[in-house]
């Protein structure tokens, strides 16, 4: 009786042994993938980088700042996630002005040098 109790109890932690090891192996691929996107979406981020920084100097070979481009294009390039995409949308389409930006603290992020900003707008009337 005891044999056999043993062998029981052996085999739930045998099978819960199996259970926690299929369980890290999904969770190192999940962290794997998340690490994999990171890194896809930072050199996005540096691309883009590098496409302003082109652009600006180009515009700077021109002797404009990039104050004067903003200024003449009514534009700026905002570095951003999708959710902040759709955030900014929603308040162009409302009509909410922009009233003041504020430099994120902190230092950048991978080295790179993209910032954050904290964009505030004012409501319409």
């Amino acid at each position: 009786m005891l044999t056999q109790r043993g062998s029981t109890i052996e085999r739930i932690r045998h099978h819960i042994e199996e259970h926690v090891e299929e369980w890290r192996r999904e969770d190192a691929a999940r962290c794997a993938e998340v690490e994999a996107i990171r890194e896809r979406l930072w050199a996005e981020a540096a691309e883009r980088e590098r496409l302003l920084a082109k652009a600006i100097g180009e515009e700077e070979a021109r002797r404009t700042s990039v104050k004067e481009v903003a200024r003449r294009q009514r534009s700026v390039f905002v570095v951003h996630s999708e959710v902040a995409a759709g955030t900014l949308q929603d308040v162009a389409r409302e009509g909410d002005r922009l009233v003041e930006v504020t430099p994120g603290r902190g230092s950048s992020a991978n080295g790179s040098a993209i910032k954050g900003s904290w964009l505030v707008f004012e409501a319409s009337a």
